[in-house]
């Protein structure tokens, strides 16, 4: 067996076409990687830099807890209960559309509002993280916790949402919280707020809320790609908001509303040596519950549209007629203009005639003559035409907007405080472009006509009577103290006029109302209370004309809508005047009947300690025509 050996003349093998192939692979992996680092450095440069930067630092916003809101005598009314919101960071978002898909899935909420809102935070520093959601329960943090790791760029921060500590505890009064609305971003109260903030939409919470926000923290940390913190770099503090303590004396309150129960209407009580708001309610009511973490759009729906308007707060915010309570300011007015004296006598007739026309005393028979004491203890209406027509119209509004406040705002710490109407010329002419009828005065001189007041500005006329001719500026909110109990400010009573008016003249309009309550022939008897004199004034205002009443009330039963609103404003004790209490209550037929009684009720709880509302009676809608709601027509 033999072998061959090579030899030297053998042709090696051709390596050539391996070599190039090789060669063009290896120029085709540099120039991929020359590509790829020209894509990331050239045309995602910026974006990678952005998250670098992130992997090193984010800022983290802190939420803060906002401030108590106590009654006069410490008692909190509204307080802070542990809630949770959902941050995102835009920029760490692949797919918002999923996202907002999974978290929807999970806490179930609506995939297309977390859109919109990822929406509009996507417009601002990507890389920050910016709050998506508030209010979130326990459940949903259990549920998001269990696929945190999957929601990238998504976090979850503990935070409080407002618990009135009361069920049905003045609602109108303390007012509740909603998400910040884009006409409030920007706006002097809601500086330093972001979208999706919750803030005060009514009540003390809205006309308090740059006292009781406070002022968020700020975290600065390390995290990685995912979002997860791995180290604090600098912590910014919240600053709690401020806490306010408010003149209300809860057990007074919750005997307001008692008193009231379903029927519409308001009751004032006011301190007239300072103009403190001891209580101050109003029906129908809705339950600040409903709003704890935000209410439901069926909710919301149905109160906003119910006809017996129960988010109105009727004793700022209702404007009605004053009638014969008006007569306390026609007085006053008078008085100091000199147009009468207490020893002036008018002849009252059943009426007084101008022209044509006839201007009718509820009196049909007369009173025959009348002085400053009858007038408001008979409560006659002639003896006030007559001091409309020595006044005018223009005098008239003068004095009454001058001396008690009337046709404006005073600023009681509510937003809701509307002004009222006091008509004269001027105003006549630019709201009709027609001029000033005489006739037109004396509706206005008994509280008619054009005339609108609120309940809280029929107070400040009967605090005005009783503290002998000063008018302070009503306020609901006593002292501001900060998160660690030191006194911000503490509000004291502001005097905005005092009358220029004989002391004498002034007891002698005291002594007027003394007898309304106190005296045979006064229309408030049944405002007396045992052991404390109580000084006081009925009304009984009409919604309708005159001719159109006759016409229902000659039918037998006068329609709901269509009766009378009941007036009595009272105060006490008649000689040294501690406190005002004034009922209003709509379609309720006469003021001396049915509004009087609920004032002696509180009047009485005034000053008996022992007297209290434990169960507040729950809102229920009215129906067209209330059972229990008589007036005496």
């Amino acid at each position: 067996m033999s072998s061959q050996a090579p030899t030297f003349g053998d042709t090696p093998p051709d390596y050539g076409s391996q070599i190039a192939w090789l060669k063009v692979f290896f120029c085709l992996i540099l120039a991929a990687l020359a590509l790829r680092l020209w894509y990331l450095q050239i045309v995602s440069g910026e974006e990678y830099r952005l998250k670098s930067e992130r992997n090193r630092s984010t800022l983290f916003e802190i939420p803060t807890q906002r401030g108590l809101i106590l009654d006069r005598h410490g008692q909190v009314l509204v307080d802070n209960q542990l809630s949770y919101d959902l941050f995102v960071t835009p920029g760490e978002v692949g797919d918002p559309k999923k996202l907002a898909s999974e978290v929807a899935g999970l806490i179930g909420r609506d995939q297309v509002d977390l859109e919109k809102r990822f929406a509009l935070l996507a417009k601002k520093h990507k890389f920050n993280s910016h709050l998506w959601l508030s209010g979130l329960t326990r459940a949903d943090l259990v549920a998001l916790e269990t696929r945190h790791y999957d929601l990238a760029g998504v976090t979850i921060q503990i935070n409080s949402v407002r618990r009135p500590t009361r069920e049905n505890f003045a609602p109108h009064l303390i007012g509740f919280l909603g998400e910040i609305s884009p006409k409030q971003l920007g706006e002097p109260p809601y500086r330093g707020l972001k979208q999706g903030a919750l803030v005060g939409q009514s009540g003390l919470e809205q006309s308090m809320e740059a006292l009781l926000h406070g002022q968020k923290g700020q975290r600065l940390a390390t995290v990685d790609s995912q979002g997860r913190v791995l180290e604090e770099l600098k912590v910014d503090y919240p600053e709690p908001g401020h806490n306010i303590r408010l003149t209300l004396n809860s057990r007074l309150q919750r005997v307001a509303q008692s008193l009231l129960g379903e029927r519409a209407g308001a009751i004032v009580v006011l301190d007239p040596r300072n103009f403190e708001i001891l209580a101050m309610a109003s029906s129908p009511t809705f339950n600040l519950h409903d709003f704890v973490g935000g209410v439901s759009a069926e909710r919301w729906r149905s109160l906003t549209e119910d006809p017996f308007r129960p988010m109105e707060n009727r004793a700022v915010g209702g404007q009605y007629p004053p009638r014969a309570t008006f007569k306390i300011a026609m007085a006053l007015t008078a008085l100091n203009e000199g147009v009468i004296s207490p020893e002036t006598v008018f002849s009252c007739g059943g009426a007084l005639y101008l022209g044509s026309s006839r201007f009718g005393c509820w009196a049909r028979g007369g009173h025959g003559a009348v002085n400053l004491h009858r007038s408001l203890k008979e409560s006659c209406d002639v003896y006030y035409y007559e001091v409309g027509r020595r006044l005018g119209v223009d005098r008239l509004a003068k004095g009454v907007r001058r001396h008690f406040g009337l046709g404006r705002s005073l600023g009681a710490d509510l937003y809701a405080e509307r002004a009222g109407l006091v008509p004269d010329q001027a105003w006549k002419l630019k709201r009709f472009g027609a001029p000033w009828n005489f006739g037109e005065t004396l509706p206005v001189s008994i509280g008619q006509g054009y005339l609108l007041t609120t309940p809280l500005q029929v107070a400040q006329y009967t605090a005005v009577a009783a503290n002998g001719g000063t008018l302070y500026r009503p306020h609901l909110v006593k002292e501001v103290a900060d998160f660690e109990g030191h006194l911000v400010r503490r509000v004291e009573p502001e005097a905005i006029n005092v009358l220029e008016l004989r002391k004498d003249w002034i007891q002698a309009v005291r002594r007027s109302l003394d007898a309304v309550v106190n005296e045979p022939g006064g229309t408030g008897r049944r405002g007396q209370i045992p052991g404390v004199r109580v000084a006081g004034k009925t009304g009984t205002s009409q919604v309708i004309s005159l001719d159109r009443y006759q016409v229902y009330s000659r039918g037998g039963v006068l329609p709901w809508k269509y009766r009378e609103h009941a007036w009595f404003t009272s105060y006490a004790p008649a000689d040294e005047p501690e406190v005002v209490v004034t009922v209003l209550l709509e379609h309720s037929g006469g003021g001396g009947a049915n509004a009087a009684p609920l004032a002696a009720k509180l009047m009485a709880a005034y000053f008996d300690s022992s007297i209290d509302a434990n169960i507040m009676p729950p809102y229920q809608a009215q129906p067209d025509k209330p059972t229990g709601w008589r007036g005496d027509l």
